[in-house]
């Protein structure tokens, strides 16, 4: 394996892409940008064209992160920084998202293995998330 800095080449290579995603998502011509047409039916009730990367971060994020196919999941990891994510999972998604795909994303996403159960354990003991919910 090619090696740069001690760091594996692929490693570099995704620190690069992701700093390329953040700066893009802070340039307003990217903000415009919306979802590519393999996610589309993820978004049935809405009107996918739409639906932006930026404006509606939290809805593709949540979305995905619940119902994504594996295609759409790995378009997410690679369409969002990473910190993105995690403060989605802080804010909404602990709370939100069913007990696997959020100990799944959690694990993925870095956040700290006793924060991840202690969320995980929340999300068992209350199974009726869906009760609670609110509309994206």
């Amino acid at each position: 394996m090619l090696r740069h800095y001690g760091l594996p080449l692929l490693n570099i290579e995704l620190i690069h892409y992701r700093n390329v995603m953040k700066e893009k998502m802070e340039n307003s011509l990217y903000a415009d940008a919306g979802i590519p047409e393999f996610v589309f039916p993820l978004f049935w009730e809405y009107d996918p064209g739409t639906i932006k990367i930026i404006k509606h971060a939290d809805l593709i994020i949540c979305r995905i992160m619940e119902r994504g196919t594996w295609s759409s999941m790995l378009w997410l990891a690679e369409t969002y920084p990473k910190e993105k994510l995690v403060s989605f999972l802080e804010k909404r998604g602990r709370r939100i998202l069913p007990f696997r795909e959020l100990n799944y994303w959690a694990l993925v996403s870095g956040i700290s293995i006793e924060k991840k159960e202690k969320w995980v354990k929340e999300s068992r003991e209350n199974p009726d998330v869906w009760r609670a919910r609110h509309a994206h």
